[in-house]
């Protein structure tokens, strides 16, 4: 946190009428970029931004500017990113802000966290700031969909995949929020939270919304620079820092650890199989256009999976990490709504079903369940359960089910035999990661693999068509199960195939 800088001499101004000398004035009144950072409002970042504009690479940024906030205190840029991006979704706070409106800021923001007083959600940040774990607990109590990306478990490909879907998508409906350290861009300061509301796709440049405006302004940077930022360590938490993909649940529904009993689940929330994405551009063009052209079907399966998976565009890795995206977090959801209520709706407080997190108070044999589903996850606090609370093999468990089946093993053992996961990073000017919407705060490697394998195996699926791969029996949907054949129809109207 930035401290009053003190006095040592007055200043002297030039004035149009003269020199005046001025009392001293402690603090500082903003600090000039480095050389790294091309200021927004120079003659080369308008160059940029029209630029980015043609090409496709600022459809993120006019809702975020529209709600562009400054953060309200030093130390609040966390919290101040997530009003701005919260607003920029327009997700309502159930609050009111002042007079009769209600709307976003850092007063506005509600907590699960339990150990905080309700009507101060932001105690210790004042003086601390904020975490890369509390900041996503934050934005789920708020209303928001969040998938974390620690920057230790995943790629610099994987990055790129997500600031095209946050700055490419048409449907303007995903924000990048990046927590990186400042140093590493020759900034002063450490840690510090800003959404990335542009992307220049030829110089390889993000454009910064940064919310402490009293101190930088919004500026361009390298994206393998900022990558860097976020691979530092944290020293509060011991753990790097990262990048969320941040979205609106459907009917504004979030998860909230407040949830108790049956109650409190309408039937409107409790729809969660509906579907959540659409698509505003149809693979159809990319299998004409494309495929149809390169693809010979005569040859063996693992040939055409290789030549399908090399010749994706980012287009299509945009649709993709957004079905990915939407798929994830439906699973996850489903994973805490049947954690809440049990067998014929006997309904139990979610945190029972967490040893650590029972007050002393509760009966021992509650405390002493060693469920393997059961157990708190360390990047969970002592005080918020929330969607990444349970352990991920348990949270994707029905999704990974879904190809234990012989019925459904047939693809799924060629893309295992083949080892897939080395073709699901696309090589195709900038390096990007397929399937980079899945949340990698997965750290389980053997699972992460499983999860590759069956999105790669439900997108194979989803490509065909009465044109395309519908010659080869490998890709009849006859011979899959019922639950495999909706996930391959939920791919579908994602793409809109």
């Amino acid at each position: 946190m930035t401290t009053s800088q003190k006095c040592s001499s007055s200043t002297i101004l030039e004035q149009p009428y003269g020199i005046v000398t001025t009392r001293c004035i402690p603090g500082w009144y903003r600090r000039p970029l480095p050389e790294i950072a091309i200021p927004f409002n120079s003659e080369k970042g308008k160059r940029l931004f029209r630029e980015a504009l043609l090409s496709d690479g600022l459809h993120g940024y006019f809702s975020l500017a529209e709600t562009f906030h400054t953060q309200a205190e030093p130390s609040y840029c966390g919290p101040g990113t997530l009003s701005m991006v919260l607003n920029s979704l327009n997700i309502d706070p159930g609050y009111i802000w002042k007079g009769n409106w209600r709307f976003f800021d850092e007063n506005t923001l509600r907590t699960c966290d339990k150990r905080k007083p309700k009507d101060n959600p932001l105690e210790n940040i004042l003086e601390e700031g904020i975490t890369f774990e509390e900041f996503l607990y934050l934005a789920e109590c708020n209303g928001a969909s969040i998938i974390p990306f620690l920057a230790s478990n995943t790629t610099l490909a994987q990055f790129r995949s997500a600031i095209l879907v946050a700055c490419t998508y048409r449907l303007d409906d995903i924000r990048l929020v990046c927590s990186y350290n400042r140093s590493t861009l020759q900034q002063t300061g450490t840690g510090h939270f800003s959404p990335i509301a542009g992307y220049h796709s030829q110089e390889d440049l993000v454009l910064i919304l940064d919310v402490a405006r009293f101190k930088y302004p919004s500026h361009w940077i390298p994206i393998e620079l900022l990558w860097q930022s976020m691979c530092t360590i944290d020293l509060t938490t011991g753990k790097s820092r990262g990048f969320y993909l941040i979205s609106k649940w459907s009917s504004d529904f979030s998860i909230q650890c407040n949830i108790n009993n049956c109650s409190d689940i309408s039937e409107e929330n409790s729809s969660i199989n509906k579907i959540f994405c659409s698509s505003e551009e149809s693979l159809s063009l990319f299998i004409n256009n494309k495929l149809l052209s390169i693809v010979d079907l005569t040859a063996s399966i693992e040939t055409i999976i290789i030549t399908i998976l090399q010749s994706i565009s980012p287009v299509v890795i945009q649709l993709i990490t957004k079905w990915t995206f939407d798929v994830m977090q439906k699973y996850r959801l489903n994973a805490v709504m049947n954690s809440l209520c049990v067998q014929e709706c006997n309904c139990r407080n979610l945190f029972e079903l967490y040893p650590s997190f029972i007050p002393e108070n509760i009966n021992d044999s509650i405390k002493n369940d060693n469920s393997e589903c059961k157990k708190p996850c360390a990047r969970v606090t002592r005080s918020h359960v929330h969607a990444y609370a349970i352990p991920t093999k348990c949270a994707l468990k029905a999704f990974i089910e879904l190809f234990e089946k012989d019925i459904n093993r047939k693809l799924y053992q060629i893309l295992e035999q083949m080892n897939i996961e080395q073709y699901l990073t696309i090589k195709q000017d900038k390096t990007m990661y397929l399937f980079g919407g899945f949340s990698t705060m997965i750290d389980d490697n053997d699972i992460k693999s499983q999860i590759e394998r069956g999105l790669t195996t439900i997108f194979l699926y989803a490509l065909r068509t009465n044109k395309f791969l519908s010659t080869i029996d490998l890709f009849d949907s006859n011979e899959v199960s019922s639950e495999l054949r909706n996930e391959i129809n939920y791919a579908k109207a994602c793409f809109g195939l």
